[in-house]
């Protein structure tokens, strides 16, 4: 059942970002825009997927226009992030992805976490989650 939506909707997806401006740092103003254009071009350095990478590319083009565009949507992304990074969210396993993925050694499981503060209230909030 889910084929007969998939791929009709990655389709439009792709012919709906291929009509939108492309999105830069020179026509974004939104400091957190900004964040998202490095944040898809680091995406795209690893990214290795033919089959996918056009999909993916506008997902990355849509999301990016709508969080510039749209406070609505914007601050509602912000609300969602706000609460990954102060959940108990799990990082990646170790070596994820490992298809199509280019990342340099070692990489997922925590390993890329690098502001120390944060890295100990994790490891705090697993410890008190184990007791």
């Amino acid at each position: 059942m889910i084929y007969k939506f998939k791929s009709p909707l990655m389709k439009f997806l792709i012919w709906l970002a291929e009509k939108m401006p492309e999105p830069t740092h020179e026509n974004c103003i939104r400091p957190n825009t900004h964040i998202l254009l490095d944040l898809r071009d680091e995406f795209f350095e690893h990214e290795d997927n033919p089959g996918r990478r056009e999909l993916l590319w506008a997902v990355w083009k849509i999301g990016i226009i709508i969080y510039e565009h749209d406070p609505y949507y914007a601050w509602r992304a912000d609300w969602f992030i706000e609460k990954i990074v102060n959940s108990d969210w799990k990082p990646r396993p170790i070596g994820h992805p490992n298809r199509w993925w280019h990342e340099e050694e070692p990489y997922g499981g925590g390993f890329l976490i690098k502001d120390e503060t944060l890295k100990q209230k994790i490891f705090k909030r697993r410890m008190k989650n184990l007791e």
